[in-house]
């Protein structure tokens, strides 16, 4: 049973016949209004009104929101984004001026993969999520059906779970768009560049839903989570292909419908908003890898040079990526959100970050909202995870059963949790669990087979392991202060039979390769690289390296709200996370009935947690 938060706020109001009235709010899974008194103080002058009997409480509504837009950009903290620091104006100023901006919004996990999937189902982070799922393949385990169980309709990978498993959910993982169908709620997926040619012409991108290529005739994508020149379309940044209760269903869940290219001509945003009867309900819009704010620079064109109508962007001026690139796509798209019927008509645009990205910001980490600055370690912790549960905002969010938070006998953290201990470099003289093994120290090595022809920054390499990230990397044509970045580990594609199986068996041949990085940023070599050498573990502590905790969830992201239904310019505290955003759209769509998900309620995975909040009246201020 949801219980009701302790704290009750008493508003009150002051006439000019000095007349007051006392309300209590009460908040519970949803906001109760009750009038608690009502006297009337009467002048010197004259006699004093009897009470009136008190109403009947009114429950809380929630607003009658017809169309939601969500825009999920990529990998910055709050304290970059809606603070102004990268002076990024649109996203700064001109958005949380037309609505609410949450200044305390949690990401899930690290990296990006883990909370797309969280958003959806609200599953906790699968190992080969946080680092990207470098493989496409169908996950290991089974959901957890004991309700007793804290982790009960999570999926539980089969082996270990820092090992690679797969991220593919088996069809009993549902998400809010079966949810959506399910309540008759018209749905729609747009992602950007989403069937695109590559450099060579063909489709980056050709199987459901989004899919990275799985068949050799198919062309299949060398690189998941890379971009080109003309496809900067990544599939980890697209939640429907990571759900078999999608892909199973391709004939109605991935038709053009439900999924398209974001400025297909035809079937993009720009046509939907054309009539509202052909506005989704609900649009879930993915930018590729440069309008996102992921990529610094932009392999492909960045929006700079404006428009030719719509649906084409002209030639761009520079290939500057970040959040000058972000700001480039929100500021086109959500006005031309915001002119059409369906927006007019109880519209909400919603604008918010898969995880926080301290690297990129100059502060070391969005310390923003932290609690108190006792230290950086501690600054760490508390600012990784946050939601509200009964009432009470918490530092902390449920780990799952595949992210383990274990330690030694003397407290040291074994492994990373959801967090993925992102951004911080473990004291390698601390034993532990990593990547599935025993935590190495390892000394320098020399990795004669890596090679590069110089015109990107990744470097082919087959001895490459996961745990190598952030080492140091010397070589020929290498720039100076070079690390290894994100670890890619993929299937042979010319010894998978041509049979366009969906997943890769384990026995696949595997090619490595890495994204070389100078100070978090991809680095381009100067030249052709042949052979290159990694530097031993450091014993050195990372300032922010904290051994007793693991960090948890994705960091403070912020989200800000446009609609109706939310004063502009207004800011709220409350801390909210991915499984509050999609407990939030559960209830806003009210599929309880025809889903009714872990409670009874309609909630999925831990948007299901017993007393978690969800968008109230504290969102919605503007009823």
């Amino acid at each position: 049973m949801t219980k009701f938060m302790n704290s009750v706020r008493t508003i009150s109001h002051a006439s000019s016949k000095r007349s007051r009235v006392a309300l209590t709010v009460l908040v519970a899974g949803s906001l109760l209004f009750s009038v608690s008194s009502v006297t009337t103080t009467a002048t010197a002058s004259t006699k004093v009104a009897a009470a009136k009997p008190a109403p009947k409480p009114v429950a809380y509504s929630l607003p009658q929101v017809k169309h939601i837009w969500y825009i999920i950009m990529e990998n910055k903290s709050y304290d970059a984004t809606f603070t102004g620091l990268n002076n990024n104006t649109y996203l700064w100023k001109t958005l949380p001026s037309q609505g609410t901006l949450l200044t305390n919004y949690y990401g899930t996990g690290h990296y990006s993969q883990d909370n797309y999937t969280a958003l959806v189902s609200g599953q906790a982070p699968l190992y080969d999520q946080q680092i990207d799922s470098p493989t496409y393949k169908d996950a290991a385990g089974a959901v957890i059906t004991d309700k007793s169980d804290p982790n009960y309709g999570q999926f539980k990978a089969a082996g270990d779970p820092y090992t690679l498993q797969g991220s593919v959910y088996p069809s009993s993982v549902q998400t809010i768009f079966n949810q959506l169908s399910a309540a008759n709620v018209s749905w729609k997926a747009y992602a950007q560049d989403l069937g695109n040619p590559d450099a060579t012409g063909a489709p980056h991108s050709v199987t459901a839903c989004g899919a990275p290529g799985t068949d050799p005739t198919n062309s299949p994508v060398a690189n998941p989570g890379g971009a080109n020149a003309t496809d900067q379309y990544v599939a980890k940044h697209f939640p429907l292909p990571w759900f078999h209760s999608i892909i199973d269903n391709a004939a109605t869940y991935c038709d053009s419908k439900h999924s398209a290219s974001l400025f297909d001509p035809a079937n993009g945003l720009a046509a939907d908003l054309k009539s509202e009867s052909t506005t989704p309900a609900f649009s879930w819009i993915s930018p590729n890898n440069c309008s996102d704010a992921h990529d610094a620079v932009c392999y492909g064109n960045n929006l700079s040079g404006g428009w030719v109508d719509a649906n084409t962007p002209a030639a761009p001026l520079n290939y500057t990526g970040g959040l000058y690139a972000g700001d480039l796509f929100l500021e086109h798209i959500i006005p031309e959100i915001q002119a059409s019927a369906a927006y007019k008509d109880n519209g909400l645009i919603i604008v918010s970050f898969d995880e926080g990205f301290p690297a990129y910001t100059f502060t070391g980490n969005s310390f923003q909202n932290s609690a108190t600055p006792v230290s950086v370690a501690a600054s760490l912790a508390a600012d990784s995870a946050g939601e509200n549960i009964n009432g009470v905002n918490v530092n902390t969010e449920p780990t799952g059963p595949n992210a383990i938070v274990k330690t030694d006998a003397s407290g040291n953290q074994l492994y990373p949790g959801p967090g993925d201990n992102a951004f911080v470099d473990r004291d390698s003289t601390i034993p532990g669990i990593v990547m599935g093994g025993a935590s190495p120290v390892p000394g320098p090595r020399t990795d004669a087979t890596a090679s590069a022809d110089g015109s990107s920054s990744y470097i082919t390499d087959n001895s490459i392991q996961a745990y190598d990230e952030g080492r140091a990397v010397s070589g020929n044509n290498i720039p100076a202060g070079a690390t290894v970045g994100t670890v890619y580990d993929l299937p042979s594609w010319a010894s998978l039979p041509k049979t366009g199986t969906s997943t890769c068996p384990n026995a696949c041949v595997v090619s490595g390769s890495f994204q070389l990085l100078v100070n978090g940023q991809p680095a381009v070599p100067t030249g052709p690289v042949s052979g290159i050498t990694l530097s031993a573990r450091t014993t050195a502590t990372d300032p922010m390296f904290d051994a007793t905790h693991a960090t948890l969830g994705g960091g403070d992201v912020g989200m800000v709200l446009i609609s109706k239904f939310n004063k502009p310019g207004t800011t709220d505290t409350t801390f909210y996370n991915h499984y509050s955003f999609l407990r939030s759209l559960e209830d806003l769509f009210a599929v309880a009935k025809a889903s009714p998900g872990l409670d009874g309620k309609g909630h999925l995975g831990f948007a299901a947690q017993p007393g978690l909040k969800a968008f109230g009246s504290d969102v919605f201020n503007n009823q």
